[in-house]
């Protein structure tokens, strides 16, 4: 008996820990006692849902066979996100266990559930047993609609096909909309009125009636969705506008065909009226577009502005006079609404409305210009992703590269071509395949584009081959193409410089050449830093103590002001945050 109690003592003690990562392996284990698992602390509930979800700490304890159902469904109803996309794929993978799908309803989808019964009902699990899967579909079909709990009534009244009828048909999937529509709770019938199939089901007495429950419900969120869903519209109506469209008309009656067609808005609830916009008026309708627009509810005469695309003139003037600001700032920003009067509201007293207005008129919007003006003083650097103090003065070079500087390049490019070759090569080798190398693949790319230098590399092609294709044939190039091609040397060469922190800082994606430290750098690699930063650093690579322009760089939509030294303002968060090495 000590020992029991003592072993007790142990698993609460692992359950109260500080840290919620390690008090949550105790749910992980299915030798942990009922009694302790089945109450969760709440700050494992939270690192579960959290942190725990991205971890892999909640797909361990959902595959706990030991997991209370209590637990499950407690779970299910708090996550969000991430968290209850792990607890719907475990509780729909968990194959015949329905009492698992019944506690992890709250973070089940319709149609997550509905792809399910959909492969029960004619899928592989049916093609490979039928009889296993039939009587799968009937326990959730009786488990989903004999739930007290109102979520699995309600997935089960918009997942599940109906039928109309006294009774459900279980081995078939297939739940009676009959004995849905009454159902009390108003999320059971929203729910039937998102179904599909209730557009399809037959205009016998049955169905019309189902349909006239929907249409004519007390409860306004009912009667909306129903609209909203387009139920009212039957199978009679839609061959008789197409068979009117053939030039040989059919009367439809409405009330011939059991469903009276009451215009919505006629209904007292404003959301109920909203569904005639939402569903189309007629542009030529003018007397119902005047209630519209005299309509008591901004709801309705704002849904005008915001989703009527066949909105006639006259009732955009209206809206555009409206006293409600609400329905002059959707007006204002509209996509549908007249020009004139959009510019009309940009001196509404109203300073929402104007702002509305702004945003939408064109000749207010502010000139866009990739990559964007500098202020006074400041120079615009397009490509710059590091904050390594010799890659933005290189940025600085490339930016501000005039033809007689492209010159001078090239003259100093050309003396020892061959032994820049050899180094060229040699550092290739070291770069391999790392993130590094596809770094300065990337950056060639982008270049090529700013300097107008033919890119013969292309991004399918291995590595190796992106880093020495730009440099094939460049013994015949002139002068511009050899000048670019002596700052693409000079990238090569500080990327596998011996000292400095590789972009790659992840070691397990870096070559076998870059796990050596700085100390370890042979000469050879030192000497091909020479080689090939050799023509940019002589006479072009900004001096440390020079205090000129301020450079603006710019990383995706951000700009980080830095001055010829390199040093930023602010830095912005790059690709690859590392310390810079003083050369």
């Amino acid at each position: 008996m000590m020992d029991v109690v003592t072993d007790l003592a142990n698993w609460k003690s692992r359950a109260a820990d500080l840290d919620p990562a390690v008090a949550a392996e105790v749910w992980t284990d299915p030798s942990a006692p009922a009694s302790v698992l089945r109450d969760p602390p709440a700050g494992v509930v939270e690192f579960l849902l959290g942190d725990g979800a991205w971890r892999g700490s909640l797909s361990a304890v959902l595959r706990n066979p030991a997991l209370p159902m209590s637990v499950l469904a407690m779970l299910a109803a708090r996550a969000r996100g991430r968290s209850r996309a792990a607890i719907s794929r475990h509780a729909l993978r968990a194959g015949a266990d329905v009492p698992r799908l019944i506690a992890a309803a709250p973070a089940i989808t319709a149609a997550e559930l509905g792809k399910v019964v959909d492969g029960l009902r004619y899928g592989w699990e049916y093609r490979r047993d039928p009889g296993a899967a039939q009587a799968m579909l009937a326990k959730m079909v009786r488990a989903f609609t004999t739930s007290s709990d109102i979520r699995c009534r309600a997935l089960a009244a918009e997942a599940f096909p109906l039928i109309v009828g006294p009774r459900h048909r279980y081995t078939k999937g297939e739940v009676s909309a009959t004995k849905l529509i009454a159902d009390p709770e108003v999320a059971v019938l929203v729910a039937l009125a998102r179904n599909h199939h209730v557009r399809v089901l037959p205009e016998s007495q049955d169905g019309l009636a189902v349909r006239r429950a929907l249409l004519g419900h007390s409860a306004p969120r009912v009667r909306a969705t129903a609209r909203r869903a387009g139920i009212h519209v039957l199978d009679s109506h839609i061959f008789a506008a197409l068979s009117a469209a053939d030039g040989r008309p059919v009367p439809a009656d409405p009330a011939a065909s059991g469903v009276e067609l009451a215009d919505p808005l006629d209904d007292p609830v404003p959301s109920v009226r909203v569904t005639a916009i939402t569903g189309g008026i007629p542009e030529q309708d003018g007397a119902r577009w005047a209630r519209v627009l005299a309509d008591p509810s901004p709801q309705v005469r704002k849904a005008a502005a915001t989703r009527g695309y066949f909105t006639p003139s006259f009732v955009w003037a209206g809206l555009a006079e409206d006293p409600d600001p609400a329905v002059r700032a959707a007006v204002a920003h509209s996509r549908w609404a007249p020009a004139e009067l959009q510019r009309r509201l940009l001196s509404d007293a109203d300073p929402k409305v104007a702002t509305a207005a702004e945003a939408r008129d064109p000749l207010s919007l502010p000139v866009r210009v990739r990559p964007c003006l500098p202020a006074e003083g400041e120079i615009m650097l397009p490509v710059s992703f590091t904050h390594d103090q010799q890659f933005r003065r290189l940025d600085l070079t490339a930016v501000t590269l005039t033809l007689t500087q492209q010159h001078q390049l090239a003259i100093a490019a050309r003396t020892n071509a061959e032994a820049r070759a050899e180094a060229r090569a040699r550092v290739i080798a070291r770069l391999g395949t790392s993130r590094a190398a596809d770094w300065v693949a990337n950056r060639w790319e982008r270049w090529c584009d700013v300097f107008a230098v033919p890119a013969p590399a292309h991004s399918m092609i291995g590595l190796e081959h992106r880093l020495a294709a730009p440099f094939v044939g460049s013994a015949t190039a002139d002068d511009r193409v050899t000048g670019v091609l002596a700052l693409f040397d000079a990238v090569l060469g500080l990327a596998a410089a011996p000292g400095f922190a590789m972009p790659d800082h992840r070691p397990e994606h870096r070559s076998d050449a870059l796990h050596t430290s700085a100390k370890e750098q042979n000469e050879q690699e030192a000497a091909d830093l020479v080689l090939l930063t050799g023509p940019w650093g002589t006479g072009l690579a900004p001096h440390t103590g020079h205090r000129g322009h301020r450079v603006r760089t710019t990383h995706s939509r951000r700009t980080t002001p830095v001055d010829h030294r390199g040093t930023a303002a602010s830095r912005p968060s790059g690709l690859f945050a590392h310390q810079a090495h003083q050369h």
